[in-house]
């Protein structure tokens, strides 16, 4: 049974902005209805996080990244909730989540200005050995809209050695590195996988939704970026650079490579006259994070027993479970829990959102 900081049916999820690095969250605090923002060092927004975000001397708190949730008493930490009523928020039949400590994913709206540095992420093994952490970085990147033409980096074009990489870093000649890669366009709608290990940068102008392992791990490979300059142990994970070279992946990956083994190709989960469902990540990366889009015009339902996260991107609607009726508008995100066994929509205009859900294992 849930507790008293349970709420009756989904729980709305206020904006969790974050410092990062690099500038941006002009279009995303747009997106989260505050049109006079301007871009600035919180350029994400995560949700429903129980990930605790790593800003050394930039951190704003010692809950930073840490969301909150809307009930009856108010609002409180994602994570307090979820272990106070485990049954309710997963569902009785989900004991690998509702047995394990927080969701086992991280979710994100990221908005970026400017191109963040080149990078990589580590993977479990590098980060249980090197970080004493049970969970590396592997990502994937649906892209919710532009900012005019945008692009991103992913995996080395032009692959570099690994004694060629470390010289550039040495040097901060991003020149040099930015002529390992190709930039690659990219539009609402699109989405990519990047597996830990593969070097990659987000460019300027992209607005999307990040899904992730629940981890803040990251190697940057630019000390530098928008005036603001990081000190070593902010772009290495505290480690030196001989140790961070070992997480990048060094092949060789044409821009056809990327297509053919980090795009992702939508499929059709089922559709009516009311609704286009479709699943967006392949069964391949369900281990580490799931997301479906659902649009339409109309009246549509989908199952529940299980905790997900709906981000709606487009129009407003009511959602129903049981007698528990929630006005839901573009620019929310809402929590909604296990214990409900099938989810209603009603709406007469155009609409659109996301579901996330939790990874098949943790």
């Amino acid at each position: 049974m849930p507790t008293t900081s349970a709420p009756a049916a989904a729980a709305l999820l206020p904006p969790n902005y974050v410092w990062r690095s690099y500038l941006g969250g002009e279009r995303l605090r747009r997106f989260r209805g505050q049109p006079d923002s301007l871009d600035d060092h919180f350029p994400e927004d995560w949700l429903a996080s129980t990930v605790k975000a790593r800003n050394g001397n930039n951190s704003q708190g010692p809950v930073e990244g840490l969301s909150r949730v809307t009930s009856a008493d108010g609002e409180r930490l994602v994570a307090e909730a979820l272990e106070e009523a485990p049954d309710f928020w997963f569902g009785r039949r989900n004991y690998r989540h509702r047995n394990a400590a927080g969701t086992g994913v991280l979710w994100k709206l990221l908005d970026s200005s400017v191109r963040l540095q080149l990078q990589a992420h580590p993977d479990a093994q590098f980060a249980s050995q090197h970080l004493n952490s049970p969970a590396g970085k592997t990502e994937c990147w649906y892209v919710l809209d532009t900012r005019g033409d945008a692009c991103v980096y992913l995996g080395f074009q032009r692959p570099p050695t690994r004694e060629q990489w470390a010289r550039m870093i040495q040097d901060q000649d991003v020149d040099e590195m930015l002529n390992s890669f190709a930039p690659i366009p990219v539009r609402s709608g699109d989405c990519f996988v990047v597996p830990a290990g593969t070097p990659h940068a987000i460019g300027a102008g992209v607005f999307m939704m990040e899904l992730q392992e629940p981890t803040d791990w990251v190697v940057r490979c630019e000390r530098a970026n928008a005036g603001l300059v990081l000190p070593p142990e902010a772009c290495f994970m505290g480690l030196s650079l001989e140790q961070c070279l070992d997480v990048f992946d060094y092949s060789s990956c044409s821009l056809e490579n990327v297509r053919e083994r980090f795009q992702q190709d939508p499929k059709k989960v089922r559709n009516s006259a009311a609704c286009r469902h479709e699943e967006i990540i392949g069964p391949d990366w369900h281990n580490f994070f799931r997301l479906e889009r659902l649009r339409g015009k109309g009246n549509f339902g989908w199952p529940g027993e299980e905790l997900m996260l709906l981000v709606a991107l487009e129009g407003s609607g009511a959602l129903m479970a049981g007698d528990c009726e929630l006005e839901v508008r573009a620019g929310q995100t809402w929590l909604l829990p296990g214990a409900v066994t099938k989810w209603k929509w009603a709406a007469e205009c155009n609409w659109e959102f996301l579901l996330a859900k939790l990874p098949t294992t943790t």
